[in-house]
């Protein structure tokens, strides 16, 4: 019985791992090609989405359904720790999806990257009113997006490979 605690545990802490080397990864990724951008095309970009970005929107929404509104140094603060807390137990789905689905590697995380970022730029924050729509972002806005999620597939697998069986 202990066994399969310490193993479960084991699991979570190799997720938890994979997740931040991933996270690290978008991270890095989307704040280099982030500083290259102009300025007017950062303003423009900061205008589309209201200033916020969707984990912003996510927290205000809950923290107000709560009856506890935060300022608005209050949601950047939790967004932040939402949007790295999301990728860190993504690493942990991307170990179950990895033992479940082997072919999941083939792409070296090149895939699951471009896949994540359709599902979780692209698709969903629109569908829940997170955002607005992909059509008032520029090229260069999906273009990292892309770039910064490939770089968290890749990231998730390497780190995969080095820790999980």
């Amino acid at each position: 019985m202990a066994r399969a605690g310490q193993s479960r545990a084991g699991e979570l802490g190799r997720g938890l791992l994979v997740g931040l080397c991933a996270t690290t990864a978008l991270d890095w990724v989307g704040t280099l090609l982030y500083e290259a951008e102009s300025p007017a095309a950062r303003d423009a970009e900061g205008r589309a989405r209201r200033g916020r970005f969707p984990y912003e929107v996510a927290v205000a929404r809950t923290a107000e359904r709560l009856g506890r509104p935060l300022s608005e140094a209050g949601v950047a603060k939790w967004g932040w720790r939402f949007h790295k807390t999301f990728g860190l137990l993504g690493g942990i789905g991307y170990l179950a999806l990895r033992r479940a689905f082997p072919r999941i590697r083939w792409g070296r995380g090149l895939a699951f990257g471009a896949a994540f970022f359709l599902l979780v730029d692209e698709l969903l924050p629109p569908l829940q009113k997170l955002s607005p729509g992909p059509r008032a972002f520029s090229w260069k806005v999906h273009a990292r997006g892309a770039a910064a999620h490939v770089a968290y597939g890749v990231a998730a697998e390497a780190a995969a490979g080095l820790v999980a069986p």
